[in-house]
């Protein structure tokens, strides 16, 4: 059924009869509360990569979507709101605060999905750091090569160096994983990307090919531990 101009009229009357400042407090705290679902996709992407790839996809993307609609809608409203305004700033405020809020959502959603997924690290270490510490003690002991090798529940391979390096809970798509990355040396740190002109890494070979595989960048965690990616 097509809305009626009169049903039109009604409800852009029964919008503007919200509070200036009510109107301003629901719209700030919706994008606030949409803040942290990039969070939340890192934090669970840094336990499983598999499920946060999924909610990055199923979740993420929609969400950034809605945002653009629903800024759209609060933009609209705040024309019909902006009438309560009694002086230029405040009919600024409610036209003008959607739009600047998607545009600091979309700033802040990339940090807010690396914070996450350093957080979410951090925990994981914490959780598992006495496997951690086994497994380690055993590569040193074998010093042999180990892909996808399992003890306690956690999933590790290792580079047996010298010196001994572990990947634990190695995960990923394809050629591009993830791991929590355990370095006596902190040279995995000397990753940081590669050139675009050269496509070829800035870190040395003999950093980029640990674990068979072309490491990418890492962050520290603490102590020997590093949250690593590759490709």
């Amino acid at each position: 059924m097509v809305p009626t101009l009169y049903q039109l009229a009604q409800f852009r009357r029964y919008l503007s009869s919200e509070p200036l400042g009510v109107y301003l407090a629901r719209t700030a705290r919706v994008f606030a509360l949409a803040a942290g679902i990039p969070f939340v996709i890192g934090l669970i992407g840094a336990w499983s990569d598999s499920f946060g790839f999924v909610l990055f996809i199923l979740v993420g993307i929609p969400t950034a979507a809605f945002m653009v609609l629903l800024t759209g809608f609060k933009l609209w409203r705040g024309v019909s709101v902006a009438q309560e305004g009694r002086s230029f700033a405040e009919q600024f405020a409610a036209i003008a605060l959607s739009p600047i809020l998607l545009v600091l959502w979309l700033m802040a959603a990339l940090p807010l999905l690396w914070a996450g997924g350093h957080l979410g690290s951090l925990s994981r270490l914490a959780v598992n750091e006495s496997d951690y510490r086994e497994i380690i003690n055993r590569a040193r002991v074998s010093r042999k090569a180990e892909s996808y090798a399992e003890y306690g529940g956690v999933t590790y391979s290792v580079d047996p160096g010298p010196p001994v390096r572990v990947a634990f809970n190695p995960e990923g798509f394809l050629d591009n994983w993830s791991a929590i990355v355990f370095d006596p040396t902190g040279e995995v740190m000397l990753a940081d990307g590669f050139d675009p002109t050269t496509g070829k890494f800035y870190a040395p070979e003999r950093i980029t090919k640990l674990f068979d595989g072309d490491l990418v960048a890492c962050r520290k965690l603490w102590g020997d531990y590093y949250s690593c990616s590759f490709t």
